[in-house]
């Protein structure tokens, strides 16, 4: 067994990595955030890089889950 004391920090190191906004479907989602190459989360995008952000841990919704599926069958895996 393993405690939070031994856990990955909630920091995905993802944050700060260079990207660009995904391709969006008709509906407009991932709303301008870029898929993270490390946690495969959509994040916010600044100044051309990935906003510090927490690693995906899961959808928070089922709607969310049914976004982020859709996305994955119209673009794939590509990054």
């Amino acid at each position: 067994m393993w405690s939070d004391r031994e856990a990955d920090p909630p920091r995905c190191e993802g944050s700060g990595t260079t990207a660009v906004p995904a391709e969006a479907l008709a509906d407009g989602f991932p709303d301008g955030r870029a898929l993270c190459p490390v946690c495969l989360g959509f994040e916010p995008v600044r100044d051309g890089a990935l906003v510090e952000h927490d690693a995906f841990r899961g959808a928070g919704s089922a709607e969310e889950a049914a976004r982020r599926a859709e996305w994955f069958n119209t673009f794939g895996w590509t990054r």
